[in-house]
């Protein structure tokens, strides 16, 4: 893109205009990159990765016996800093597999669906709210497996639970983060639930999206 094109751009959104189709190809030549996501509130990767802080970890209890040679955690925390805090550890040598390697090998996430409900314990005490939603919902989410990307071991697996009605978005934004190359399964889980009366089809099953860690 030369300066006097990257001139006109910029005048014609300040006039309020939209851009001709025509100037597609050079402001995303098909070259550079065969597809992108574009969505309002999309950050750069760049951006997430740098200015997300982390917090430290802090041992509050341990349980059973487990000694100074005990490996797993349970961390309590927002996870988006607690990815960050994971990912220095990986980059200073502190998280590693038995092997040595470090990173992860196997990430299960289970993330909140926009449902745009309030789910509350057995106890009707208050568990979680689920109301980001829309283009929110997948920069939340984005954030995240841009993280667990980074985390993860170049032989490293990632197992995305979802439900039917978000599935097919997470998927194409797996596809933009990981490529479409890690794809390697779309898992139904199916389960028996007692029909109740409905116009539509009964939700039977989840979604589960399988990447592997593709080395290019």
């Amino acid at each position: 893109m030369n300066d006097q094109f990257r001139q006109m751009v910029i005048e014609t959104l300040q006039r309020g205009e939209e851009l001709p189709p025509e100037w597609a190809r050079e402001l995303f030549p098909p070259e550079k990159r065969e597809y992108e996501l574009v969505y309002h509130g999309k950050e750069r990767e760049e951006e997430i990765l740098a200015e997300t802080m982390a917090v430290p970890l802090q041992a509050v209890r341990t349980f059973g016996k487990n000694g100074d040679d005990w490996h797993n955690m349970l961390i309590f925390g927002d996870n988006l800093q607690v990815l960050k805090r994971l990912l220095e550890m990986k980059r200073e040598g502190k998280l590693c597999n038995a092997d040595g390697t470090p990173g992860v090998q196997l990430i299960y996430i289970d993330p909140p669906f926009a449902t745009k409900q309030e789910f509350r314990g057995s106890q009707d005490q208050k568990a979680y709210q689920d109301r980001v939603v829309g283009a929110q919902f997948l920069e939340f989410l984005r954030k995240r497996l841009v993280f667990l990307r980074e985390l993860l071991t170049p032989d490293g697996y990632l197992f995305v639970h979802l439900d039917q009605k978000k599935s097919h978005y997470v998927k194409v934004l797996l596809d933009d983060i990981m490529g479409e190359q890690s794809f390697l399964n779309h898992i139904i889980w199916s389960y028996r639930r007692w029909p109740s009366v409905s116009k539509n089809f009964q939700a039977m099953h989840d979604d589960i999206l399988l990447q592997k860690t593709f080395i290019s």
